[in-house]
């Protein structure tokens, strides 16, 4: 099954200004997460207030990119200009090793959906687009024997 980042796809909006610097440093293939430095959660999606806490104490931390599948969705229809070419392909919905939950690509999916399997651990991987943007996607990690 084919990702919408296999097929060099542009963004489909501009970020919000509080997301800047996640899309700024997933560029650089970074994955960066707000982190309130009050009560020190880690959280996403990016906001002005901690949603913990409310504080606006916020810095941006590096994750480790790993994770764990929650969830999916095989796309096979898709309006969005930029997406609609790509179909079908799969969003992943991940539980980061910090603790948020956040959405992706899933990379190199199989083609047959019930050989996806949730539970499974994931690695964060950037897919460069034409434009200079990064696409954020996740790849499961291969089982040790």
């Amino acid at each position: 099954m084919s990702t919408p980042a296999d097929r060099r796809l542009r963004p489909v909006s501009s970020p919000s200004p509080d997301a800047v610097p996640f899309w700024e440093a997933a560029t650089r293939h970074a994955l960066v997460l707000p982190h309130c430095l009050d009560c020190d959660e880690p959280f996403f999606y990016p906001r002005a207030l901690c949603p913990a806490c409310g504080s606006r104490n916020l810095a941006w931390v590096t994750a480790s990119g790993r994770g764990v599948l929650h969830s999916f969705c095989v796309q096979y229809h898709c309006d969005v200009p930029g997406l609609a070419e790509a179909v079908p392909f799969v969003t992943a919905l991940v539980d980061l090793a910090e603790g948020p939950r956040m959405m992706g690509f899933l990379l190199d999916a199989p083609e047959d959906p019930e050989a996806i399997s949730c539970d499974v651990a994931v690695t964060v991987e950037f897919v460069d687009l034409d434009d200079g943007h990064a696409a954020v996607g996740f790849r499961a990690v291969p089982r040790e024997p």
